[in-house]
C-alpha cells in the first residue's frame, strides 16, 4: 500500500528528478541551507569493493550524486539527519564531564554547538581514543581564536584517522555551513558505528562465510557488506524469503526489519508489524520495538518509509552492535552449525590485515585524499597499481601524469596488474620520486620495504611540492628543513643535528618550534621534561595535537616522535615549515 503523506512541516522528499548530467557536467555545491519548501538532496558515494553490494554502490531514490566522488564524500542537508545526529551525539557523549553543561542539546542547536569545536573533538576521540590529547582542547572559549584552534584540531585529527576532509576549513564550521558540518559528523559517526563490525571484535562473523570462502576473503570485505551479510544470514534462518541488497528501497516496507529484529531479539520483538497494512503505522511499530530493545537511534518511522539509506545503515549497525545474535556453535533448525574458524589463523590474518603501524598511517593519509575506494590494507590494496595511480593523480597538482587509457582499472589477472604497476613506477618517476631497483612486479608481490618507500615519497612530495612552490621552485632537502628549524627556535631549545636526533624524542624541541611559529599555542604547564618514557609519551601526544591545532596536516603517531623516526619527522618538520611560510 502507498504510504500516507507525512506532516507538512516534514516533507518526505523531492519528486523524481530528471536524469543526472554526464560525469563531465559541472555540479555546483549545495547551498549552505535549503529553502523551507525543499526536501533532502544528498550526494554520497560510500562505495564498496564488491560489485554485489548494492547497499553501498546503488543509488537511493531521489538521490543526487556527483560521479567519481570519493568513498567518504557526503554532502547533504536534511532535518532528519540533524535530529538523528543530535540524538546520537547526546547518547555517545553522555557522562563526559567536559560537555555536561552543553549536552543534551536539541537539534536546533547542533550547528551552533559544533561551532566551537569541543563536541567535534570529543566525538573524534570516541572514534579513535587518544588521537586528540585532551589537554590541547580549549575548554574555556574566550575568543574566536580559541574556537578556530579547536576546529583546526578536529579537522586535522579527522584527516589523521582517514576522514575525507577536503575544502573544509575552520571558518566553514564556525559559520555552521550545514552540509559541511553534517558531512564531517557523518564520517566520524560512521567510523564509530562500524568499528566493531569486524572479525577482530566478533570472530563469530566467520559464520557469514559463503561456499568455499576462507577467512581471508571475509577480512577483505567492506564493513557495510559484512553488515549486509549479517542481515541476510538471519533472514535465511527465519521465515522470510527476502534478502537485503540495499539500505534504501529494500527496507521501505519494513518486512526485512521485522524478521531481523524478531530473530535477534525475540524477547522484545515479534512479527506483529507484518499484520499492519498501513506502511507508516508498520514503521512506527518497528521504531517502538527498537525502543523496547534500547536501540531506537537514528531512524524514525518516516525515515524507514522514505528509504533513507544513511540512517537505515546507521540503525542496522546499532542493531548489530547490541544484538549480533551469532555464536560459534549455533543450533540450526535441523543441524548444528559450527563456524569454520581457527583462532591462531584468525590472529595471523588480523595482524596481516592491520599491517604495521607505519602502514596504517599511510592508509589514513591515502584515505584523507578521498580515493574512490577506501584503503584498508596498504600492500594488498596496492598490488593492482590502480590505488596508487589515483594517489599520484590527486597530488600531482595541475600536472597531467596519469593517462587512464593506459590503465587496466579492473585488472583480474596477474599480467594486467603487473602492467599497471610498471606504469605506476613510470608515473612516480615523472612525479619526481627516486625509484631505485624497483619494478612493477615488486608492487604486485607486495614487497613491503619497496612499497612503503614509494608511498612515503608520495606523501612527502605533497608537502614538499607546496613548500617549493612557496619558496620559488627550489628543491628543499632535509638539511634545509633542519637549518630552518634551528634558526626558528629560541636558543634555549638547543639544536637538531639530524632528523633522527635523540633530542626529538623528548618532544621539547619541536614544541618550541610550534610556539615560535604560533606564539602562545603551547601551554608550557602541560609540558614535562621529557626524560622518562612516560614523560616522552606525554609530550609527544601533546605535540601532535598542538601542531594540528595550529592547522598542520600531519599523519605520524606519537611513537614516531619518541623513536625519532627520521622519515616521519622529516614530513612533520616540512609540514610545520609549510604552515609557517603560508601564514607569512
Amino acid at each position: 500500500p502507498k504510504p500516507a503523506a507525512p506532516p507538512p512541516s516534514l516533507p518526505p522528499g523531492p519528486p523524481p528528478k530528471p536524469a543526472a548530467p554526464p560525469p563531465t557536467a559541472s555540479m555546483p555545491n549545495p547551498p549552505p541551507s535549503p529553502p523551507p519548501a525543499k526536501a533532502v538532496v544528498r550526494e554520497d558515494s560510500d562505495q564498496a569493493h564488491s560489485k554485489g553490494l548494492a547497499a553501498v554502490t546503488g543509488l537511493d531514490e531521489n538521490l543526487t550524486r556527483h560521479e567519481g566522488e570519493a568513498f567518504g564524500a557526503y554532502h547533504s542537508y536534511g532535518e532528519e539527519k540533524v535530529v538523528a545526529f543530535t540524538e546520537y551525539i547526546n547518547w555517545v557523549l553522555d557522562g563526559e564531564p567536559q560537555v555536561a553543561g552543553i549536552l543534551p542539546m536539541v537539534p536546533e542547536d547542533l550547528f551552533k554547538v559544533c561551532a566551537d569545536g569541543l563536541i567535534l573533538c570529543k566525538l573524534i576521540n570516541k572514534a579513535q581514543p587518544g588521537v586528540i590529547f585532551e589537554k590541547a582542547i580549549n575548554l574555556k572559549i574566550k575568543t574566536v581564536h580559541h574556537k578556530v584552534e579547536n576546529l583546526n584540531l578536529a579537522i586535522n585529527s579527522a584527516k589523521s584517522i582517514g576522514c575525507y576532509v577536503v575544502n573544509i576549513g575552520a571558518q566553514d564550521l564556525l559559520d555552521g555551513r550545514h552540509h559541511l558540518v553534517l558531512g564531517l559528523l557523518w564520517q566520524v559517526i560512521k567510523i564509530l558505528l562500524l568499528q566493531r563490525v569486524s572479525l577482530k571484535h566478533h570472530p563469530e562473523l566467520a559464520l557469514l562465510l559463503q561456499g568455499e570462502e576462507e577467512l581471508a576473503a571475509l577480512l577483505k570485505l567492506p564493513r557495510e557488506e559484512i553488515l549486509v551479510r549479517w542481515v541476510n544470514y538471519h533472514l535465511d534462518r527465519s521465515s522470510c524469503d527476502r534478502r537485503l541488497s540495499n539500505f534504501s528501497s529494500d527496507l521501505k516496507d519494513c518486512e526485512i526489519f521485522t524478521h531481523l529484529m524478531a530473530r535477534i531479539c525475540p524477547n522484545h520483538c515479534d512479527l506483529a508489524p507484518l499484520g499492519e497494512s498501513d506502511i507508516k503505522k508498520r514503521a512506527a511499530m518497528i521504531v517502538q520495538n527498537a525502543e523496547n530493545m534500547g536501540c531506537a537511534k537514528f531512524v524514525r518511522a518516516r525515515d524507514i518509509v522514505s528509504g533513507n539509506k544513511d540512517l537505515n545503515l546507521a540503525f542496522t549497525a546499532v542493531l548489530f552492535n547490541d544484538f549480533p545474535a551469532l555464536t560459534l556453535e549455533n543450533e540450526g533448525e535441523n543441524k548444528k552449525e559450527r563456524a569454520p574458524i581457527d583462532a591462531a589463523l584468525l590472529e595471523e590474518l588480523l595482524q596481516q590485515q592491520e599491517g604495521t603501524r607505519e602502514q596504517r598511517v599511510y592508509c589514513n593519509w591515502i584515505n584523507s585524499l578521498g580515493p574512490e575506494y577506501e584503503m584498508t590494507n596498504l600492500l594488498e590494496d596496492s598490488k593492482t597499481g590502480v590505488r596508487l595511480l589515483e594517489v599520484i593523480e590527486k597530488i600531482a597538482d595541475n600536472k597531467k601524469i596519469v593517462d587512464w587509457k593506459q590503465v587496466n582499472k579492473k585488472a583480474k589477472v596477474q599480467i594486467k596488474s603487473i602492467e599497471n604497476c610498471n606504469y605506476l613506477v613510470e608515473c612516480a618517476k615523472e612525479l619526481g620520486c627516486q625509484i631505485v631497483n624497483m619494478g612493477g612486479k615488486d608492487i604486485y608481490d607486495q614487497n613491503e620495504k619497496l612499497v612503503m618507500a614509494l608511498v612515503w615519497q608520495l606523501m612527502r612530495h605533497k608537502t614538499m611540492a607546496l613548500l617549493e612552490k612557496l619558496g620559488g621552485g627550489g628543491k628543499i632537502s632535509d638539511s634545509d628543513l633542519l637549518k630552518w628549524a634551528n634558526q626558528k627556535v629560541p636558543a634555549k631549545a638547543g639544536k637538531l643535528h639530524s632528523m633522527s636526533d635523540s633530542e626529538i624524542g623528548s618532544g621539547v624541541f619541536v614544541l618550541h618550534l610550534c610556539d615560535a611559529i604560533a606564539p602562545g599555542v603551547v601551554d608550557w604547564d602541560v609540558v614535562t621534561t621529557g626524560v622518562g618514557d612516560e614523560d616522552r609519551e606525554h609530550n609527544a601526544k601533546y605535540l601532535l595535537s598542538v601542531a594540528r591545532k595550529m592547522g598542520c596536516e600531519i599523519f605520524l603517531l606519537w611513537e614516531d616522535v619518541v623513536e625519532a623516526n627520521s622519515k616521519m619527522i622529516s614530513s612533520f618538520i616540512g609540514s610545520l615549515m609549510l604552515l609557517d611560510r603560508s601564514s607569512a
